[in-house]
């Protein structure tokens, strides 16, 4: 799980200081208040480690990407090219890791770690992007376990080798001063691959509903940033036998989304069936809105819904423990369903241990975790939200205090989600202006 995160000179942040993230962390704020950027971060990370170019430093994206953020004078803070971007986070390790460590006339030293925090420092050199800092802490003591910095590696202050950088994350020693030397900084960079390798992401746009879908037997690893792939996962996952567990009894993902639909009183079945085709590849998706009614076709059934099934395949179909970045999951459903998709986050946290980061616009999806942290259906430490804006060139981010006891924000924005209350008395104020105007003069 990631625990922590912090960018400096990242688009809006100039620096958002130190975010602590939990199991269920929520993002709310203005438009362009920052709140995305923070994610980007980490999509930023996970699509360079995913690059296939060896040349590319850091792969700021195209349009097949998880993000497309230009270049290095679009992302950084000011777009002023002198500054140093920088990234990290903090992340627990789902098992701890043993590394080998070559050191000057000692034997090897091998380590056990449980943590995994990484830093790196892009700078913008004669139109090139050179790593100036990376640096693996792997104890949590705050002190750089291996650090590249000015072409030397250093162990622990300690300097072990001439190196040099593969891209933001790599590490290489240059001088071969032992056998093997390479292999534990190559353990490092796979190790940072495998925990981006369990993230992934939904964005706030997700695929047209269409009549029939097409399957060439595809077993994706997620379901596509605008949700595309869902269809090939759900059909991936009868093949796989993936089931989650309920009540000690297995379920089908197909199952489990019924369950949710019916729940969300969206439909009462949803079903995937194959559909007339030559070479029997194609499927269609039907509900049926209640029992024994008529089969209606997904492209029929609303956009709301075409737009949330995905959320609902994500949640069931990527391994436990992996981490989920969510940009408006709840668009285009309305009120009811947006506070129960706060339940839906709450119960694959709880169960399926995944870590939901959720960026969102909704109130009401914000106080039916207030209300569970009450009930206490997810611990308070379980929880994290927070409060962007961008009061001028730079943003900044609050915590929110919510009492256990009572699941008020204690340190509420002001017009978090508008003046409604200021809207309440102005249709007060108008009707008592109006009944005034019409009472007869005596």
């Amino acid at each position: 799980m990631i625990t922590h995160i912090r960018v400096q000179n990242f688009k809006s942040w100039e620096d958002s200081r130190i975010v602590p993230l939990a199991p269920l962390t929520g993002f709310f704020g203005a438009n362009s208040s920052g709140k995305s950027s923070l994610l980007q971060m980490l999509l930023l990370l996970k699509q360079t480690a995913e690059h296939t170019d060896n040349n590319e430093v850091i792969f700021f994206g195209d349009d097949s990407s998880y993000v497309n953020l230009g270049n290095f004078h679009e992302v950084i803070h000011g777009h002023n090219n002198e500054e140093l971007l920088k990234m990290g986070f903090y992340c627990i390790l789902s098992e701890p890791v043993t590394i080998k460590i070559p050191q000057y006339g000692l034997e090897n030293s091998y380590l056990q770690y449980g943590n995994f925090n990484f830093q790196t420092v892009i700078q913008n050199y004669q139109g090139t992007h050179v790593p100036k800092h990376i640096s693996y802490n792997l104890g949590g003591s705050g002190i750089d376990i291996i650090k590249l910095e000015n072409a030397e590696i250093t162990y622990r202050s300690k300097r072990l080798f001439t190196g040099t950088f593969k891209n933001c994350y790599s590490i290489e020693e240059t001088t071969n001063a032992y056998p093997g030397s390479n292999e534990f900084l190559y353990f490092l960079s796979s190790q940072f691959e495998d925990i981006f390798s369990h993230v992934f992401y939904l964005g706030p746009i997700r695929t047209h509903p269409k009549r029939n879908f097409h399957w060439e037997g595809s077993h994706p690893k997620g379901i596509g940033k605008f949700g595309d792939k869902t269809i090939d996962a759900l059909l991936s996952a009868r093949i796989d036998k993936k089931t989650i567990m309920d009540n000690e009894k297995e379920k089908s993902i197909e199952e489990k989304i019924s369950d949710w639909l019916r729940e969300m009183d969206l439909a009462y079945t949803f079903l995937l069936e194959r559909s007339e085709s030559k070479d029997g590849k194609d499927y269609e998706v039907r509900f049926q809105k209640r029992e024994n009614g008529t089969k209606i076709a997904l492209a029929d059934m609303g956009y709301g819904l075409s737009q949330f099934l995905p959320v609902l395949v994500l949640c069931y179909y990527v391994p436990e423990g992996s981490t989920l970045i969510l940009e408006q999951p709840g668009i285009h459903l309305h009120p009811k369903v947006q506070s129960q998709l706060a339940d839906l986050l709450i119960e694959v946290v709880n169960e399926r241990k995944l870590q939901i980061l959720v960026e969102s616009h909704s109130e009401h999806l914000l106080t039916r975790i207030q209300r569970r942290i009450v009930e206490k259906q997810i611990e308070s430490n379980d929880v994290a939200l927070y409060f962007c804006r961008n009061d001028g060139d730079a943003s900044t981010i609050d915590k929110l205090d919510v009492d256990e006891e009572s699941g008020d924000i204690k340190n509420w924005p002001e017009n978090f989600f508008g003046d409604v209350m200021g809207d309440m008395f102005a249709m007060t104020d108008k009707q008592v202006e109006r009944i005034a105007e019409n009472e007869p003069e005596e």
